[in-house]
Parts: structure tokens; C-alpha cells; sequence
């Protein structure tokens, strides 16, 4: 949805639907949020001043990212994002479990709790990312069919490289998918860090993996530092993609880097940059 087109009503409604899953029992677990602070905001400018925005890094082309913590239940940090991603001037709904920030080891006692919590927010994302569609909200659903539209119309030759796209948000990367084939490269797409392993223990290996961070079982870290360590992928380009606030000396390393939201553009410079550098 274009940003001239979006009203303060849309965004209190993403509200009622995202609290209606969130907090279903509300007398009997107080929501974090009250969603009557959003009455008196009679413009975008007025509800964004209620949101956090990231810091802008310099020389970084960057997308607007507006985030509120809602919370739910079981877990304060969940999070409602309204982000321009990918393409200019349009802007999507999602939910960000901001789960990903929390490093539980395996051996802890509280590793199968917090696994269960995780699946339990996923599961809720996918709840109230539904209904938003469902309710005529801009999603990544609707990201995905702008791309899938914008492709056709910026096809080019073929560029004969061959790209894993690895992002648990399935219309995200079917999204980017599209663009990347409509750009002249052929791709596949995994969502789950484990299977994208399993895929590169095979041959042929792609070109280039654009690595999101955030994933289920295995995340992007994990998964780069499993890479690395193997003779076979050692040196394949890896360009990770995240929201998260992470410090670089922590990836292993990373080819590329990029900072969520991105415009597409700078998707493709970095892309034809590292192939290129890969070549030669």
C-alpha cells in the first residue's frame, strides 16, 4: 500500500486484529499495549511518532521501518512492523516475534520451553498476518504479487548464475525470487536453516546464498559458521540479510551485508558486486 494511500484507521485496525490473537483474555493477562493511545492520532505522522524507528546508518540506502511493541501472552517482545521493502513507496504489514535475539544453548534446561515458545509465536504470526490479509491490509502476500508483477515488466537476459534465497518468510522469498528471475538468474528458495544445509551438501552448488538471519532450528550465524567450516563451501558468497541489531566481527566471514528494509536496487548492486568479484 502506497503511504498516501494509508490512514490512521488502517493501522488502528491492524491493532484490534493483531490484540484480538495476541492477548484473547485480556482480563485475565493485562496487554502491554493500549491500544486507545492511537485514538487521537489523526495523521501518519502522528501515529509514526508512537512507533520506534531504527537508526539510519550513514550511506546506507535504507527503506523506512516503523515498529510496535505489542507483545502477547507468553512473550513481551512481539512486535507489529510497518516497512517500505523492496519496492519503493509501498509499504507491508508483518509481525516480527523478535525471538531471534534470545541465545538459548541446547544443553539448557530451558531449551525445549523456549523452542515451544518459539513455535508458539510463529504459529501466532501466521495468525494475525492472515487475518490482516484477510481484512484487506497490505502483507507480504502483497509483496510477493507486486514482484511477481514487477518482474515481468524488468525482465533481462540471462545472467547464468544460480542464487539459494534462504528467508523463513515464505512470500518474502518467493518475492525475491521473482525479481532475481526476472533479472536474468535462476533460484531456489528454502525457509529452514537445516534444509538449506542439506541442500548445499549437494552438487551443483548455487553461485551466491543470500542467508537471512532470523530463522527457525538454525539461524543465519549458525548456518554461515557451518559453511565456513566445510572445505566444499568455504568460499561460496554468502550476503546476509537482517533487521537485527547484530555486531559483523560475530559473522564469520559474510560476503556481503544487508540491512533490513532494503530497496531492490541495492539488492541487485550487491549481488552483481559480489558475483562479479566471485568471477574474477
Amino acid at each position: 500500500m502506497r503511504l498516501d494511500e494509508m490512514t490512521p484507521a488502517h493501522v488502528r485496525r491492524a491493532v484490534a486484529l493483531y490484540m484480538e490473537r495476541a492477548w484473547p483474555r485480556p482480563a485475565e493477562t493485562v496487554p502491554i499495549f493500549d491500544p486507545t493511545c492511537l485514538e487521537e492520532a489523526t495523521t501518519l505522522d502522528q501515529l509514526f511518532a508512537l512507533c520506534r524507528t531504527p537508526e539510519a546508518e550513514d550511506g546506507a540506502p535504507a527503506h523506512s521501518r516503523y515498529t510496535m511493541r505489542l507483545g502477547n501472552e507468553r512473550y513481551p517482545f512481539m512486535k507489529l512492523v510497518i516497512q517500505e521493502y523492496l519496492i519503493d513507496g509501498e509499504f507491508f504489514l508483518s509481525v516480527d516475534t523478535h525471538d531471534d535475539h534470545i541465545d538459548v544453548a541446547e544443553d539448557s534446561p530451558e531449551h525445549a520451553q523456549w523452542q515451544d515458545l518459539k513455535s508458539h509465536n510463529r504459529a501466532l504470526k501466521e495468525e494475525i498476518e492472515l487475518a490482516w490479509h484477510e481484512g484487506g491490509l497490505p502483507t507480504h502476500r502483497d509483496l510477493r504479487a507486486l514482484a511477481e508483477g514487477l518482474a515481468r515488466v524488468e525482465r533481462e537476459g540471462e545472467k547464468r548464475a544460480h542464487i539459494l534465497v534462504v528467508d523463513d518468510e515464505q512470500q518474502v522469498a518467493a518475492g525475491i525470487a521473482a525479481l532475481l528471475e526476472g533479472r536474468g538468474y535462476t533460484c531456489e528458495c528454502f525457509h529452514d536453516g537445516r534444509e538449506v544445509l542439506e541442500r548445499l551438501a549437494l552438487d551443483p552448488l548455487p553461485d551466491l546464498v543470500l542467508l537471512d538471519y532470523a530463522m527457525p532450528e538454525l539461524d543465519g550465524e549458525q548456518v554461515l559458521a557451518r559453511l565456513r567450516a566445510e572445505e566444499r563451501t568455504e568460499r561460496l558468497p554468502v550476503l546476509m540479510a537482517t533487521a537485527s541489531s547484530i555486531r559483523l566481527e560475530r559473522l564469520q566471514r559474510v560476503s556481503g551485508f544487508l540491512r533490513k528494509p532494503y530497496p531492490r536496487e541495492l539488492l541487485f548492486t550487491m549481488l552483481e558486486r559480489l558475483l562479479a568479484s566471485d568471477e574474477a
